[in-house]
């Protein structure tokens, strides 16, 4: 039986990378022309337009007269569009946008003829291992790939790749590259080429990508084919799809491997490109959270109240999000003007979003029955009852207040008090009106507000003045923990475990001589540590919360010449405020930093009492284990891997460490990038940012041999220096046990803020809408909108969004890789038609009319996605 290589004709165009998508879209209107022409001509039979709909969708909008040459060529399988919207980084996005992606993805190519169902991510930096189960939620049994897969745990390049619930799919690893065909038509040597792509094929197919980044049509694929046909024996090169190949290997017995491909042994796997432009990860977190746990159910929320859902603008939103998924625009491995176009759709998605919140949010409170002056309307966007202390600002004629509830007076405490004026602005401020001040006061207070409803407490307006003032001091503290900084050193009592432990957390500076893609200590390295010693600290105590405030300046080189000299000629200067609210049991760190230096990377330490063996934080949908030090550190030149394999590893929410006493778990807004460090591995190290200047640097360190990106030339990338304003939020969680299911409840606890709105015409410029007048709804609001109360306990809730087929769609899934959750239940406000779909919506189950659903039981890792019928 003749040997078949299978040579698939394609693209790889990079969304945008050392170029802009401004820059690329000009070609790629050229080249699709080129290839419709080709496909209809018949010079080429299949071509696959890199799996993503981004670039299409592009095109359409230069050239929508040709809509119909690409619905046709699809639906007669030569044009391969889809499944994605644009090629996901796996590994910092969060499970719900890569579900968003491949949702969209698959729609808008169903549009135009239907979606290749292959998940198809030829270059993005590692493997996620939760896909497996992502693609079957999805419809898709097989994956193609080429990074990340470590020769130790599988050599063949066709495997079973599985999710622990039992989920499976076929996965061809394209090991040397989407690009490696190219030398089908470049060069004369057939036996190679067919040597090098076959090894590691356990089957008489192989294959043969022939296509490369923003690579031309290749008119003569047919003539090459023949040519090295004829000088082959026992081997058959056709023109094929990766549907076909994925066909052909059918029936064919094949290895299971299961988790995680972020191995550097045959391709560059950028294991710290997770810290490259801190600044437009932070924004993609906020974003993320805000779509997902606020939007989205904000949106059903106000539905059922009679404000049209707007599926539309929302898509928009996710579509600018997803734009700057793309394996390269999430890392950030760009050139600054990439990078810049990143941030404005950043900006416009962040406008779009909070505009909505906004609006919906005060809509619904000033369509209330019985609305009055200085009404405050809170709201939970969660589908579980919370209870917490919250910050937020009113705007009164008094300089105090009281907050009252349904006739019991509630407990708030005032943090700072500013007085503005309300009256047209005149260049003489003495000419202002004094009746036309007010006062401006952010205030904390303990709300309690069912799930996916609102709450409203009434201000009353005092005249007494109230201090809130700093006062001198170095501890604060709160039921649960003490926190105190004295001569640089910080302090932390565990009241529940009785545990001190003394000068537990400080910065750490080093030297970063790599790039946008992977950091490398500088050849002439000086890292030290950044505690708080010459700082200027204060207290803020009361009722509710408590705050220690810090603020000094951290002495660091100023660039690689200066830590060479060792010495320290730039002074970044910063301000921490560490908060302890009433019956938390999380300590919150809110640190803002202005960087004046270059080419280093500052981390956060965190010292414990445990010595790690293994790190532990949550993946899209689950959890992942992984060793503090890799067995290859050491060997890895000699095994010819592409890059050290440092302890340095991507994380989404958390970070963990924990042995049979206790859990030491800090929650992050934004960084995404950690490693176990310390002579006894106690100390959790996670990256606040990395400052460099290039997009790529050969001879690293860590990295010898050819620059990544642009082998070429240097790209100077100023901007990736982040000499400006940076701003980092995270909390420490110390617990008895490991739980990742209340790890990720305390994440959302922490992480998702209450909306909140507030009647009142003394301040106009609250949001930017408020100066705007807004008709109240007809029917006046009189209760809360769903008020739905979902809390399995062992499970995380993933999201609420609206379904295709119009009903209500709740994900939860088990985080545990080991253990299974039995029969948990959730109630309903009433009775419905509920039935489990798949991630993509299709139905799994008969609808059921019952109030109390019954989750069923939960493999390891499982998701499962229910879907409600409001009647």
């Amino acid at each position: 039986m003749a040997k078949k290589v299978h040579v698939i004709a394609h693209t790889h165009w990079d969304f945008e990378w050392y170029f802009t998508v401004n820059e690329s879209s000009v070609q790629f209107v050229y080249h699709m022309d080129e290839v419709l022409r080709a496909l209809e001509e018949g010079v080429l039979q299949y071509y696959l337009l890199d799996g993503q709909m981004s670039i299409v969708d592009d095109y359409l909008r230069f050239c929508p007269e040709n809509r119909e040459r690409i619905h046709a060529l699809v639906q007669a399988r030569k044009l391969f569009i889809g499944p994605w919207y644009t090629q996901t980084d796996e590994l910092v996005i969060s499970g719900e946008s890569i579900v968003r992606n491949l949702q969209i993805g698959m729609a808008r190519a169903k549009q135009l003829g239907g979606a290749m169902k292959i998940g198809y991510l030829p270059d993005s930096f590692g493997q996620g291992k939760d896909m497996p189960k992502i693609y079957r939620g999805m419809g898709i049994s097989d994956t193609v790939f080429w990074r990340g897969v470590p020769n130790e745990k599988v050599q063949s390049r066709d495997f079973i790749w599985m999710s622990e619930d039992g989920s499976e799919v076929v996965a061809a690893n394209i090991k040397n590259g989407y690009f490696v065909g190219v030398d089908l038509i470049e060069k004369e040597n057939p036996e190679e080429l067919i040597a090098r792509v076959s090894e590691g094929a356990e089957t008489e197919q192989v294959l043969l990508p022939v296509g490369g980044d923003q690579r031309f049509v290749d008119f003569n694929l047919k003539e090459r084919i023949a040519a090295y046909n004829a000088k082959l024996s026992g081997v058959e090169l056709l023109e094929s799809t990766y549907e076909d190949y994925l066909k052909s290997i059918q029936g064919e017995v094949l290895k299971r491997v299961s988790g995680e491909f972020i191995s550097s042994s045959v391709s560059k796997i950028h294991r710290s490109i997770y810290s490259s432009r801190y600044d437009q990860k932070y924004m993609n977190d906020k974003l993320e959270r805000r779509l997902i746990y606020q939007l989205e159910p904000l949106m059903l929320m106000a539905e059922s109240l009679g404000i049209p859902y707007k599926r539309e603008l929302l898509e928009e939103i996710w579509k600018l999000v997803l734009r700057n998924h793309a394996h390269d625009s999430a890392g950030g491995c760009n050139s600054d003007a990439t990078n810049q176009i990143i941030n404005e759709r950043f900006k416009e998605a962040d406008e779009l979003s909070y505009s909505a919140v906004d609006y919906l949010t005060r809509k619904i409170a000033e369509s209330r029955k019985n609305t009055k002056p200085n009404d405050l309307v809170f709201y939970n966007t969660l589908p579980y009852s919370v209870r917490k202390t919250v910050r937020f600002e009113v705007s009164v004629t008094s300089p105090s207040i009281r907050l009252w509830q349904e006739g019991r007076e509630q407990a708030c405490q005032i943090l700072n008090t500013e007085k503005r004026y309300r009256g047209e602005i005149k260049r003489d401020e003495s000419l202002y009106d004094p009746e036309k001040y007010y006062y401006l006061h952010t205030v904390s207070a303990e709300v309690e507000i069912p799930g996916l409803s609102f709450t409203t407490y009434e201000i009353e307006e005092v005249a007494e003045e109230v201090e809130t003032g700093q006062t001198a001091g170095n501890s604060i503290e709160n039921e649960r923990y003490r926190f105190t900084l004295q001569s640089g050193q910080a302090t932390l009592v565990d009241k529940a475990s009785g545990n001190e432990y003394v000068d537990f957390l400080w910065l750490e500076d080093g030297g970063d001589e790599g790039d946008t893609y992977d950091y490398s200590p500088a050849y002439h390295d000086d890292i030290y540590r950044l505690d708080f010693a010459d700082a200027e600290v204060s207290i803020q105590t009361g009722e509710l919360e408590s705050r220690l405030l810090v603020s000094g300046n951290f002495a660091v080189a100023r660039d690689l010449a200066d830590r060479k000299a060792g010495k320290r000629s730039a002074h970044i200067p910063y301000q921490m405020e560490v908060r302890l609210a009433r019956e938390t049991e999380r300590i919150e760190f809110n640190l803002k930093m202005d960087n004046q230096a270059q080419d280093h990377r500052m981390r956060l330490i965190v010292q414990t009492d445990i010595q790690a063996k293994h790190s532990y934080t949550d993946t899209p949908f689950g959890t992942i284990s992984r060793p503090v030090i890799d067995p290859h550190l050491h060997d890895w030149k000699e095994l010819n891997w592409r890059e050290e394999p440092t302890a340095i590893f991507p994380m989404l929410h958390y970070l963990n460490v924990h042995n049979n006493k206790s859990s030491w778990t800090i929650l992050v807004k934004g960084m995404k990038e950690y490693q176990i460090v310390g002579e006894t591995f106690n100390q959790m190290a996670v990256t606040l940012f990395r400052s460099v200047g290039y997009l790529g640097r050969p001879d690293l360190i860590r990295r010898p041999g050819d620059a990544s990106g642009n082998q070429y030339r240097y790209v100077e990338t100023p901007d990736s220096q982040l000499e400006k304003e940076l701003h980092f939020k995270f909390a420490l969680v110390l617990d008895p046990a490991y739980d990742p299911a209340k790890f990720m409840r305390d994440y959302q606890h922490y992480a998702v803020s209450q909306p909140y709105y507030q009647i009142q015409n003394l301040n106009a410029f609250t949001t930017a809408l408020k100066y705007f007048v807004s008709n109240p709804l007809p029917e006046k609001v009189t209760e809360p909108p769903l008020n739905w109360q979902l809390k399995p306990e062992k499970l995380v809730f993933s999201s609420f969004s609206r379904a295709n087929d119009g009903g209500v769609a709740m994900r939860f899934y088990n985080p545990s890789t080991t253990e299974e959750v039995p029969e948990e239940k959730i109630q309903l406000p009433r009775k419905m038609d509920v039935a489990f779909t798949s991630l993509n919506g299709e139905a799994l189950t008969e609808k059921v009319f019952t109030k109390e659903v019954s989750l069923g039981h939960f493999k390891p890792g499982e998701i499962k996605t229910i879907v409600v019928y409001p009647n």
